[in-house]
């Protein structure tokens, strides 16, 4: 069964651009993107899409998070073993943590409503309830400050 993560991003980068970045950026597996007919980087692990947001959805986030967002970065694990896990949880925060360095605001989440984590107004909060990242995990990798502590969705 594959797991959905979506990051939704305040950003003034278009799906192009964020694939072109991505494509360029994260080490450790080949991604494969498809060219200008796709808005899709294939790996053998993790697929990562990136559009738009659809219409009725960006009023939603707005509504739960106070932000307007103007891409959808989607994850897309494909993961058979637990090394194939740990690899696509790594890729995700390594584009995430890029994309962050492109965004005001965003929040990354788990099948469309269950927060992972956030930045609003410039503050990275990682979900203590998530155990996709813990403590230990993020500290070996994020020089950034952050909190982790409970983000209850506001979009349950």
């Amino acid at each position: 069964m594959a797991l959905e993560y979506e990051l939704e991003l305040s950003t003034s980068m278009n799906p192009t651009q964020t694939l072109e970045l991505l494509s360029r950026h994260i080490g450790g597996l080949t991604l494969t993107w498809n060219g200008k007919n796709s808005d899709y980087l294939w790996g053998p692990t993790i697929n990562i899409d990136v559009s738009e947001p659809s219409r009725s959805w960006p009023g939603t986030i707005k509504d739960g998070f106070g932000f307007l967002p103007t891409l959808l970065v989607g994850f897309r694990f494909n993961d058979k073993t637990d090394d194939d896990y740990n690899t696509c949880r790594q890729i995700m925060f390594q584009a995430t943590m890029l994309l962050l360095e492109q965004a005001q605001d965003s929040v990354l989440l788990f099948n469309y409503e269950f927060i992972v984590m956030q930045r609003l107004g410039g503050k990275l909060t990682f979900n203590s309830d998530s155990h996709l990242w813990d403590d230990e995990w993020l500290k070996s990798r994020l020089t950034l400050p952050y909190e982790r502590r409970p983000l209850p969705s506001p979009l349950l």
